[in-house]
């Protein structure tokens, strides 16, 4: 008991619980996933994801609360490749390419990244951006993924010219443009699906784009 008559609340921690929570909260994440890419915004249910995940939807709503809640998890969840709360940012990958003692080194890592996360996020970021026009929650959305790909485009700019063998003469527009169109899904989407290349054909297409357009 406590100087005042109350009893101290104990914590618990119970480690198999939570692990169980986090693998259910996956694979909702992975049903809803496949189902937004499949069925769009408007055709992808929360009970259809919920049947799919084999929870009730009275789950998914407690874990994620609305729809659009559930669609921007989705995309954070592709894009990161986990379900880790850990930013872009602040991810040893980022660290890497800032470590990199040299632009071509940089610009390797970077052509790895950039086939990762569009490998993962190409169809989830065309359903958003598909949406975008008729729902005004999806359109938030798609207006935070545009100005997160502005900060990536940003910082690959920086980071590449801050290298110390970085080609002096490139104008930071020009390397703008180029990261711009490195990290436009429907860049990938072309490449893989029109031109049938494969992720890792789509990888080596890409480092020798930045080779020849950066002088790397």
């Amino acid at each position: 008991m406590g100087p005042t008559g109350n009893k101290e609340k104990r914590r618990y921690y119970a480690p198999a619980r939570q692990a169980a929570a986090e693998r259910t909260r996956e694979g909702v994440l992975i049903a809803a996933k496949r189902t937004f890419e499949e069925r769009g915004w408007q055709g992808a249910t929360v009970p259809l994801i919920a049947r799919r995940a084999g929870v009730s939807h009275q789950t998914v709503e407690a874990v994620f609360g609305t729809k659009a809640a559930l669609l921007q998890a989705v995309v954070d969840y592709s894009i990161r490749g986990d379900t880790s709360a850990v930013r872009m940012p602040q991810r040893q990958v980022v660290a890497d390419m800032e470590a990199a003692p040299t632009a071509a080194s940089m610009l390797d890592l970077h052509a790895l990244q950039v086939r990762s996360i569009s490998e993962r996020s190409a169809a989830i970021a065309w359903t958003v951006e598909h949406a975008a026009s008729n729902d005004g929650r999806v359109a938030q959305l798609w207006r935070t993924m545009t100005e997160n790909r502005r900060y990536g485009v940003s910082w690959a700019t920086r980071t590449l010219l801050g290298k110390p063998d970085a080609d002096r003469s490139l104008d930071t527009e020009w390397v703008e443009t180029v990261f711009w169109l490195a990290l436009d899904w429907g860049t990938y989407r072309t490449l893989t699906q029109e031109y049938e290349m494969s992720p890792a054909a789509f990888e080596h297409w890409l480092r020798g784009y930045y080779r020849r357009t950066l002088r790397a």
